[in-house]
């Protein structure tokens, strides 16, 4: 499947809200896990079905229910019709291949984005679409998988350690965001190492496989990119919004989230540049290399030139040519075709082109 656009066969011709799931199926059967809490009591555990979460929209708690595997559409809207998810939501949810945005309303905040990992075996970037849905007492997050980078966060709200048990659910989706904006940090670290790794190496041996091995980078580089100049987008977007759902005694922490957003996008804009830089460099040193050789072909023909014009001379069968009855002619003419040689070697040297 492409990495950068998802097939839409699926949905072309359905009406707006249809849960058609585009993307890769990574589960088997999706699971439903809520983490309920205040300062005093907790609840963290699996439950069967969405019918279960009614007590947590009225208990005054914070909520926090994560549903992994988007491929069945029943599930997916019974968790919709629990929270008062609009259909069109629903839909972009369970499009895994569609852009990282925000949108708001009065009683909801929606927010979509990429989750990125890192297989440092094949140097290939994995990405995961993670959804949040903020309405009133309650976080709903969507994955295609089990597996996040949110464990810290689940273990402070488990520890009492931290705001998370004062603070509300909005402070909840600033926690996981930052999670995901510090993984960005991570992944561009790794890729970052190993991309200034190359200035060496283009000076040592710019061989075919190291234009490879950029060329790769320049690839999963750009799929960072896609998936972090929208998520920037959101981290400025969330910094300006008036939503009541987001309380002003979170505003520092947002533009401590926006400041690290423009950290990071600016960190893959350098690699980016750096990598065409580097690719610049290698054409540099290949025609550098290029030009060598045939300075010094040239210069070999150049030499030849002459010592072939003598060797031709007398090498001709005319009969009246004193030269060729001379005891020592030969070697005559071999002394002079190497004063020749070395006469222009001295003078190309003194000119300064080898």
């Amino acid at each position: 499947m492409a990495r950068f656009l998802r097939k839409y066969d699926q949905t072309a011709g359905k009406p707006p809200g249809s849960l058609i799931f585009v993307g890769q199926q990574k589960i088997d059967a999706p699971r439903l896990k809520i983490i309920d809490y205040d300062q005093e009591n907790l609840r963290d555990e699996v439950v069967p079905d969405a019918d279960a979460l009614a007590p947590c929209l009225t208990s005054g708690t914070t909520s926090w229910l994560n549903l992994d595997g988007l491929h069945v559409p029943e599930v997916m809207e019974r968790v919709g019709k629990a929270f008062s998810i609009s259909p069109l939501i629903l839909e972009d949810i369970v499009n895994t291949g569609h852009r990282p945005k925000m949108d708001e309303s009065p009683d909801m905040v929606f927010i979509t984005l990429k989750m990125l990992s890192i297989n440092e075996d094949q140097d290939r970037i994995l990405s995961e679409q993670l959804s949040c849905v903020l309405t009133g007492r309650c976080l709903v997050t969507f994955q295609e998988q089990p597996g996040d980078v949110f464990e810290p966060v689940r273990e402070r709200i488990r520890r009492k350690s931290g705001r998370l048990r004062q603070l509300g659910p909005d402070y909840l989706l600033y926690a996981l965001l930052d999670c995901v904006f510090e993984h960005y940090l991570k992944v561009v670290e790794i890729l970052g190492e190993r991309i200034e790794a190359f200035d060496e190496e283009l000076l040592d041996d710019p061989s075919p496989d190291l234009l490879e091995e950029i060329n790769g980078y320049r690839r999963e580089m750009a799929f960072v990119r896609r998936a972090v100049r929208p998520a920037r987008e959101i981290a400025l977007k969330l910094v300006k919004t008036e939503n009541e759902l987001i309380s002003e005694e979170i505003n520092p922490y947002l533009r401590d989230l926006a400041d690290m957003a423009e950290q990071v996008a600016e960190a893959v804009e350098i690699y980016r540049e750096m990598l065409n830089d580097h690719l610049n460099s290698y054409n540099m040193a290949v025609a550098n290399r290029l030009n060598d050789v045939m300075k010094f072909l040239t210069i070999f023909a150049t030499i030849f030139i002459p010592l072939s014009f003598m060797a031709g001379v007398y090498g001709m069968n005319f009969d009246f040519m004193p030269e060729l009855k001379l005891r020592y002619g030969y070697f005559l003419l071999l002394g002079g075709m190497a004063c020749v040689a070395v006469g222009m070697l001295l003078y190309f040297k003194k000119r300064k082109w080898i």
